[in-house]
């Protein structure tokens, strides 16, 4: 096979996905180049699925909920793959690496020119968290990512007025830890939208213990 990173062919070895949690109707493979020990590519039913491809049903710029197998394959690459190697979290910024989602677990790519280019997830009202038998009293938006070369361009704010659009009369809750990057883009947002100030909240533990913060009132104390 041809490793477009390395430009030849290669040897490469093949690994079945286990996405049951994506709910996908197919057999998902994952492609590695033995000879740089690189990822190369994932197959869905033996059609690779290109991250940096433009999808000509999909030329609207906008956030969209995924559906389909390919989309939900596309997802699992930018959080699993590019998200790790490419644009590694950094810890000092209080960004980590992300599991799979869980099957209740609303999922958005944002596309941009054909190619899904970044993603959030929301654990809807009453998700329940089985270690500890608690359920969401709101929405959670529970992961966030842009890839790098498309960042600094209004999609992280984009996210806000998307998940607000979505539930419109919900408090909106943030996982914790909030990253550097994202309180950023909630403390412009918010000083410029007085009326969000009392409706974004960080959530930690599911709320167990009265774990939820208001974001506003933490990012005033942190200007203190």
């Amino acid at each position: 096979m041809i490793c477009s990173r390395c430009e030849k062919y290669v040897r490469t070895k093949t690994i079945q996905l286990d996405l049951r949690s994506l709910n996908i109707q197919g057999d998902v493979h994952r492609i590695d180049c033995i000879d740089s020990n690189h990822f190369v590519a994932v197959t869905l039913n033996d059609e690779i699925i290109n991250v940096d491809d433009a999808y000509c049903d999909r030329l609207d710029n906008e956030w969209r909920e995924v559906q389909t197998d390919r989309d939900k394959v596309l997802f699992y690459i930018l959080s699993q793959i590019v998200y790790p190697n490419f644009d590694a979290p950094r810890p000092e910024k209080y960004e980590s690496l992300y599991t799979l989602v869980d099957e209740s677990d609303v999922i958005l790519l944002r596309w941009q020119g054909g190619k899904a280019i970044g993603f959030y997830t929301v654990k809807p009202i009453g998700t329940e968290i089985f270690s500890m038998k608690e359920r969401y009293i709101m929405p959670v938006v529970d992961s966030v990512y842009i890839r790098s070369e498309y960042r600094n361009r209004g999609f992280g704010t984009g996210i806000l007025s998307d998940v607000i659009a979505r539930f419109p009369n919900e408090d909106i809750g943030f996982s914790k830890p909030i990253s550097s990057g994202m309180l950023r883009i909630l403390k412009t947002f918010l000083t410029n939208r007085k009326e969000y100030r009392l409706r974004f909240w960080e959530i930690a533990d599911c709320d167990v213990n009265g774990s939820q913060q208001l974001i506003w009132c933490n990012l005033k104390r942190a200007a203190l």
